[in-house]
């Protein structure tokens, strides 16, 4: 997209912005706070040199000096001279496609999506990885199969893709029948659909299980697309939906080393409106005493919701070998778990989490600089 007009807004001291039908009027300190020029930025760290309350609150643009096809100069009241990039204003407020923008979740049933196995070697390839990543972030979660299966190379594996968030568990947890199991988990019964640690503030963002042994015919692993239950909720019973939204839920847990709590609501959009975070933990969940007319479409929605994510329309299933790694966004995916039978033989597999911007800031610096970089403490 071109802009057909740069002007000066005289009524705000900004620029107007004009391409076809569209039309923007930017404000001068929002301007400000995007040009460069010597003293401005960073050039390491690209931060700004200066504070916002040192610009004075009646700046205006004085002089459009020149209207390039990539810089714009201008002149402010203060006396200043800078110039704006046209290509990174139209991308900000969304008039032309940001290349380096994390591609958009599309939600799935279990007829629509495509089960993505990848090889752990090939995301060494930085297109293969960029491919991998696409995928995760359209689904909401990835296969990887071949990886290393020495104890705890999970912690190997997913610093690949951002910073180990350690809990009460520890960096990693061990997923196995144990003689006195403190968790469902660690039994070999079978587990519904839920999402980790709704009770955390942060609730952490993305979950890896890492198959280090399997010699039961069972425990296949089951995934939920928490936005289409939700948009199938909404198409069902709106005011459902709305109060399952509107209802802020204690989550908490009490263990021998953490008590924990945190409140959500079962759903949840972001700032754009798109349902970002689905709550559903049925063991730990503890709903407010309001009034009974609003819990009770409160209860009937989540029993709702937890009936599509336990149904065979929504859930799909598939085995755990040794090698294989789930990675998976906790904030979207439900996952769960078959029965097996543990007395045939050992089921062991690993899990952690790291947060959402690991994976998220890869992306970016492979659109940016067309390849991997090891994820690594900066100075």
């Amino acid at each position: 997209m071109t802009l057909s007009s740069v002007r000066l807004d005289h009524t705000s001291g900004g620029l107007s912005l004009s391409s076809g039908e569209k039309s923007l009027v930017l404000h001068p300190l929002w301007v400000r706070e995007r040009v460069f020029g010597v003293g401005v930025f960073d050039p390491v760290s690209h931060q700004r040199l200066y504070e916002h309350a040192d610009i004075p609150a009646d700046l205006r643009i004085n002089k459009i000096i020149d209207s390039g096809d990539s810089d714009i100069d201008l002149e402010f009241s203060d006396g200043c001279c800078l110039r704006l990039d046209r290509a990174s204003t139209l991308r900000e407020i969304g008039w032309q496609d940001n290349p380096g923008a994390l591609p958009e979740a599309v939600p799935w049933t279990a007829r629509t999506i495509d089960l993505h196995q990848t090889d752990w070697k090939s995301l060494d390839a930085p297109e293969n990885m960029k491919r991998f990543l696409k995928a995760y972030f359209k689904d909401g979660f990835c296969v990887i199969e071949n990886t290393p299966t020495e104890r705890d190379s999970l912690k190997k594996l997913a610093r690949r893709f951002g910073y180990l968030r350690e809990t009460n568990f520890g960096e990693l947890f061990n997923v196995e029948t144990k003689p006195h199991p403190s968790d469902l988990a660690y039994t070999d019964a079978a587990l519904t659909s839920h999402t980790d640690n709704p009770y955390r503030a942060p609730v952490p963002g993305i979950q890896y299980l890492h198959c280090l042994r399997n010699e039961v015919s069972g425990g296949l692993s089951t995934l939920v697309d928490g936005m289409a239950i939700a948009i199938a909720l909404q198409a069902e019973s709106p005011e459902q939906a709305a109060v399952l939204e509107r209802v802020f839920v204690r989550f908490r847990y009490e263990g021998p080393s953490a008590i924990l709590e945190h409140h959500g609501p079962l759903i949840e959009r972001d700032h754009d409106g798109v349902i970002r975070q689905i709550r559903l933990s049925s063991r730990l969940d503890y709903v407010p005493a309001i009034d009974p007319e609003t819990l009770s479409l409160f209860y009937a929605g989540r029993k709702r919701l937890h009936e599509m994510s336990n149904s065979a329309e929504f859930q799909i299933s598939f085995p755990f070998r040794a090698g294989t790694l789930l990675m998976m966004d906790n904030y979207r995916l439900l996952h769960g778990r078959t029965p097996f039978d543990g007395k045939q033989g050992h089921r062991h597999l690993q899990g952690c989490y790291i947060d959402h911007d690991g994976p998220a800031s890869l992306y970016r610096m492979l659109i940016r600089d067309g390849k991997t970089v090891a994820v690594k403490r900066e100075d």
